[in-house]
């Protein structure tokens, strides 16, 4: 049942204005923050529910920058690679899928990340472990940055790779591994692409995982895959969903670059929607990833000499693509990593900037993971929106995966949050879905290795609010828990500003969409509910 109006009482509400203002109680009425404090507790005449927070913490909902909804919950549908700490477990947990799965369907893994196996076994899955498997079955086990998947035999001969042969991995002897990068990933996403029932299936099993998060808010950001033919069973169910009043969640979503000459004729600039389902513009990738190889550099891959990463589209058709965005006002969020790839995301965006209509359409660079100093002076020049991952930190320790690909060179230079920052670039925090989470990604930038990386408590968790609704140009409706806002928020059991060094390990009790509840934890000592 809605109620009228909802008040959270007896704990600690940061809401994240200007002047950090903090209060004991917020009133939501309507689905707008409705009053605070004092005023908050003037219900009379009212319906409201009341929640005493019993000393627990209520910020702005988290706005998720940079994430992959429909893959969240393929993973928890599929085989959940993500948490395995060796290959023989993620060999295992596709084996028991197999077991489970008619012969001759597929066998899907998602998530693996062979850099935090133990040392000397920190490879790709191969052919001949998936064969193993199964011989059943064709398998497909994507990497962590889902620019890499490993297939059996089967899979490899399920896969038309005609023309992208480049792309298949071999052995000194000529044999393919089984490894398949970049352009030949999208032929087996291809292959596999959900149809409408299952993609409406994954859409609500990622929704419930974000709202248990704390997220509010998801910026979608579409994978390398335009599927052939009509339609995208994906944005399918975010429309149906959208259409059943089935969406508990405040969706935004871009679209793929092959779209660009759809989007430009029917003109949906930026923005086309309304609270909970919007179109926010055009997804295109530069580049691939570190884990995979494939960013582009300026030099090579310390662990795969002569390598030096590709571009994922060419350096001309980017240029065009952005042209065509621009001509309709559409934002632009381009995937770049390495700085040969910024610098050429960069030159492009120059380029088209003077043919928006809009004074700012704040394009977008996702990831910028290896950002020179003269590219982050450029990007607030230009001010472009940085949107990045802050979870990414956990592979910037020592003998971690930026380590063994890319050497000394960039041990202290990768994902300078502070740095990005400071040079009056716009931060909007998001997590890639590696892993999802916005707790785990703000206790990362707080507690980096590295001072251009760290920020305070403050200002991660302002990219993580704040931030992503500037990048989605809805800093004026969200982000924040001032009044007139939306009531969007989250109840923590304890405050981050007073356990920075424990932010990883606090609990999400409740999250509360537009002032009502889409998730509350099984607690059953606190956040106790009456009538006011």
């Amino acid at each position: 049942m809605t109620v009228e109006s909802l008040l959270l009482d007896g704990g600690t509400v940061h809401t994240l204005d200007d002047d950090r203002t903090t209060s004991n109680a917020i009133r939501f009425r309507n689905g707008r923050v409705d009053a605070l404090g004092a005023e908050a507790r003037d219900v009379s005449g009212s319906d409201a529910d009341f929640v005493d927070l019993d000393g627990c913490v209520v910020l702005p909902g988290f706005n998720d920058a940079h994430t992959h909804i429909p893959s969240v919950g393929m993973t928890l549908h599929e085989t959940d690679l993500e948490a395995v700490e060796r290959r023989s477990d993620a060999l295992d947990r596709l084996a028991e899928n197999a077991a489970n799965t008619d012969p001759g369907d597929w066998v899907l893994g998602f998530g693996y990340d062979e850099s935090t196996w133990p040392v000397g076994d920190r490879e790709y899955l191969t052919r001949a472990e998936l064969d193993a498997v199964s011989d059943d079955h064709p398998i497909a086990a994507q990497r962590v940055d889902g620019h890499t998947i490993t297939l059996n035999t089967a899979g490899l001969e399920r896969v038309d790779f005609d023309g992208v042969e480049g792309d298949l991995r071999r052995d000194a002897d000529d044999d393919l591994t089984g490894v398949v990068v970049e352009d030949a990933v999208i032929r087996v996403q291809e292959a596999t692409y959900p149809d409408r029932e299952k993609a409406r299936t994954i859409l609500d099993l990622g929704v419930r995982r974000a709202n248990e998060l704390g997220l509010t808010s998801i910026q979608d950001m579409v994978g390398m895959t335009t599927p052939p033919g009509a339609g995208d069973s994906i944005h399918a169910a975010f429309h149906e969903a959208w259409r059943e009043n089935d969406l508990p969640i405040r969706l935004g979503y871009y679209v793929h670059v092959d779209h660009v000459d759809e989007l430009s004729t029917l003109e949906l600039a930026s923005g086309f929607g309304d609270d909970r389902l919007r179109i926010l513009g055009l997804k295109v990738f530069a580049d691939g990833s570190i884990g995979s190889r494939t960013a582009k550099l300026t030099g090579e891959f310390a662990d795969d000499p002569g390598n030096d990463g590709q571009f994922v589209i060419d350096p001309d058709r980017l240029e065009s693509a952005f042209a065509t965005a621009a001509r309709a006002n559409q934002q632009i969020a381009t995937h770049a990593i390495g700085d040969e790839a910024i610098d050429v995301v960069l030159d492009a965006y120059e380029t088209v900037l003077a043919d928006y209509d809009v004074p700012n359409p704040r394009l977008r660079i996702e990831h910028v993971e290896l950002a020179t100093d003269e590219q982050i002076e450029r990007m607030a020049d230009l001010d472009i929106v940085a949107s990045m991952q802050p979870n990414f930190l956990q592979w910037s320790e020592s003998d971690g995966l930026y380590e063994a690909r890319l050497g000394e060179r960039w041990s202290r230079g990768n994902n300078r949050f502070r740095s990005i920052q400071d040079a009056g670039v716009s931060l909007a925090f998001g997590s890639d879905k590696m892993p999802f989470g916005p707790l785990y990604g703000i206790h990362c930038a707080v507690n980096a290795p590295h001072p251009a990386q760290r920020l305070s408590v403050d200002d991660a968790i302002r990219a993580y609010t704040r931030g992503g609704a500037y990048a989605e140009f809805e800093e004026d409706r969200k982000g924040t828990l001032e009044p007139g806002m939306l009531a969007d928020a989250v109840i923590l059991d304890r405050d981050p500003y007073e356990h920075p060094q424990e932010i990883a390990d606090i609990d999400v009790l409740a999250t509360i969409v537009g002032g009502e509840f889409v998730y509350r934890a099984d607690v059953s000592d606190r956040l106790t509910r009456s009538d006011a």
